[in-house]
């Protein structure tokens, strides 16, 4: 699997080489299985969308393409001190404010493109997610990484304060086990419950006997939408849910519901800018001041624009952010449960 263009229209960070015909396949058993009304993320406060956004082309591996990103490359020694993760208040971190960069973001796809490492020894899965682990396992010591993911299971309730199922609090937990070193990982997420309690729980399984999840706006869920999340929520809502319409928008396909198809322009920013912003405003500004190895959680909202799959975005699913000694910047599709995909979008006849 490797990233690929989208279409002209929605220009999105494609992370893999799936044609649309795959999307009216079954989606095969699930662990997190939900219904598409639960797939709603969208959180419940109200909250204008400001700072990076992202959106990102890539080609495939079989153009041998070498990109390089401008962002600087981050001292590998550089670590924020660990301390006790009650300690987590929100914007308490090592974070730098996207106002103070210079970058601006291409206008033709061709400007500034990503491509999968080929020297990363690591191999997909057959549906073109790698595991979280697997990366980590096949990073070199002078490479760093992000981990960009949704947060685990959670239970029906889609609010600021719901909490993982046992199933995600073990999901996390595996995954974080599937980790063990003697590094210490940075930790950043949203100002959710879940969210948090997912970058705790991987720590947890890691054993990391220290360690602090950050709180930070800079990668909330609707990064992507120009309006307040809710504003977006009540447009969808009955109208399909954000699983479909917006898992249509992203990946360029007509969208089943006509009035959304007509209107969702005015509530979502051009994902090939936004998404440029994010790898470089979000990810790469900040890398100097992170550790070798880091995660950021959010939400499906993010990571559906994000990964523009096609299929709705799993429970510890979404991007990895590699970035080499010499700068050159890979981005790759991962899972950090079973599945990377929760649902698969139809179109309507």
């Amino acid at each position: 699997m490797h990233i690929a263009l989208s279409n002209t229209k929605k220009l999105g960070l494609v992370l893999g080489a799936i044609s649309f015909a795959l999307l009216s396949a079954g989606c095969g058993g699930d662990s997190s299985s939900a219904s598409p009304e639960n797939a709603e993320d969208t959180p419940a406060s109200s909250e204008s969308q400001s700072g990076p956004g992202v959106s990102s082309a890539t080609v495939p591996a079989s153009s041998g393409a070498t990109v390089t990103s401008s962002a600087t490359v981050v001292d590998n020694s550089s670590s924020s001190t660990v301390v006790p993760e009650s300690s987590a208040t929100a914007e308490d971190g090592p974070f730098v404010d996207p106002a103070t960069s210079t970058y601006v973001p291409p206008t033709n796809p061709e400007e500034l493109l990503y491509t999968i490492d080929p020297t990363l020894e690591v191999t997909p899965d057959s549906n073109g997610f790698y595991y979280v682990a697997d990366i980590y396992k096949a990073l070199p010591a002078t490479s760093k990484v992000v981990f960009v993911l949704r947060h685990s299971e959670r239970g029906a309730s889609e609010g600021q304060e719901s909490q993982l199922t046992e199933n995600g609090v073990q999901m996390a937990q595996k995954l974080g086990a599937d980790m063990v070193s003697d590094e210490s990982f940075f930790y950043a997420s949203t100002d959710f419950i879940r969210t948090r309690e997912t970058c705790n729980n991987i720590a947890i399984g890691r054993g990391e006997t220290g360690y602090h999840t950050y709180t930070w706006s800079g990668i909330n869920g609707g990064y992507f939408v120009k309006v307040p999340t809710d504003e977006l929520d009540t447009l969808l809502k009955k109208r399909g849910g954000s699983w479909k319409n917006l898992s249509q928008w992203a990946y360029g396909e007509p969208i089943s519901n006509r009035f959304v198809a007509n209107v969702i322009d005015d509530f979502m920013y051009d994902l090939f800018e936004r998404g440029h912003r994010f790898v470089n405003e979000v990810v790469l500004l900040n890398l100097p001041g992170w550790k070798r190895v880091n995660f950021l959680v959010s939400h499906d909202i993010l990571l559906e624009a994000l990964t523009v799959y096609g299929k709705w975005i799993n429970y510890m699913a979404g991007i990895a952010v590699v970035v080499n000694e010499a700068g050159a910047v890979s981005l790759f599709p991962v899972r950090g449960a079973d599945l990377g995909w929760m649902f698969y979008v139809k179109q309507e006849e």
